[in-house]
């Protein structure tokens, strides 16, 4: 049986903020909503190569951040093959409604200002991976339904066995 609700809990969650106080908020309400894969990134450079290798199903970031913005860090992942469809949710401090348009014209899914309530973040980052999660299962249904012409045939040639001979 699948439990979607399973799914999204065990959800790798990449926070990334040069604030570890920041990222330690956040871990904590998502950690008390029980998402415990939530891996805190600091170092703003370190984030880019570890975006590439953590494998995230989502990515909460600051724009504001020394060395590399969140901004770069948003082009970097919508031009990846394997992270351009992970949502991204931007939390800064700022409420200007720039930072925020250019955020989501970069391809950020959210974003949200500090102070966070928590209920608001878990809300979204919980919508977000469901979301995620459909998509998913809607684009392994596709492959499947494409593939299985080719297994009944496959499953066809396998039941003449020796008769070809």
């Amino acid at each position: 049986m699948f439990d979607g609700r399973q799914q999204i809990v065990n959800s790798k969650i990449l926070v990334i903020d040069d604030e570890q106080i920041i990222i330690d908020v956040i871990t904590a309400h998502l950690n008390v909503a029980g998402f415990w894969n939530v891996v805190g990134i600091s170092d703003s450079i370190d984030a880019v190569q570890r975006m590439k290798q953590e494998n995230p199903d989502m990515v909460l970031l600051d724009i504001s951040m020394p060395d590399v913005s969140g901004n770069y860090l948003i082009q970097i992942a919508r031009a990846d093959p394997n992270l351009k469809t992970v949502p991204l949710i931007v939390v800064t401090a700022s409420d200007s409604e720039e930072t925020h348009r250019r955020a989501l014209e970069l391809g950020a899914d959210e974003v949200l200002t500090k102070p966070l309530q928590p209920g608001i973040l878990v809300g979204r980052v919980e919508n977000a991976l469901s979301q995620k999660l459909a998509l998913d299962v809607s684009a392994l249904n596709q492959r499947q339904a494409r593939c299985k012409p080719v297994n009944e045939k496959y499953n066809e040639l396998r039941g003449l066995g020796g008769r070809l001979s």
